[in-house]
């Protein structure tokens, strides 16, 4: 099974690449790969750590699988009738049901 981006992760959005002062990382030894939450008008963000010098950090907003084709290797196993509370509800329910009432 294939799907394209748009469907998955998104597309890149390179406006969510910023580069901020490392002062905004006053104390913490911050190094490429490090994973943050970024508090943005639009509410929390989390980012990665793409690049660092001595003065600035590059973060990037985009989730790391953004942009890319993701490609499922599946077997169908099985195949039944959904019950009438999986109906209700409109999803899968597990052995032990669903979680919630």
């Amino acid at each position: 099974v294939s799907v394209n981006p748009e469907k998955a992760y998104g597309e890149r959005a390179d406006e969510l690449v910023q580069t901020v002062p490392r002062s905004m990382f006053d104390g913490m030894d911050v190094e490429v790969g490090m994973s943050f939450r970024a508090t943005t008008p639009q509410g929390e963000q989390s980012v990665i750590v793409i690049e660092t010098t001595d003065e600035e950090v590059v973060v990037d907003g985009n989730h790391p699988l953004a942009g890319i084709p993701l490609t499922f290797d599946v077997t169908v196993v099985d195949v039944r009738e959904a019950t009438k509370e999986e109906l209700e509800h409109g999803h899968v329910h597990s052995e032990g049901g669903c979680g919630h009432d």
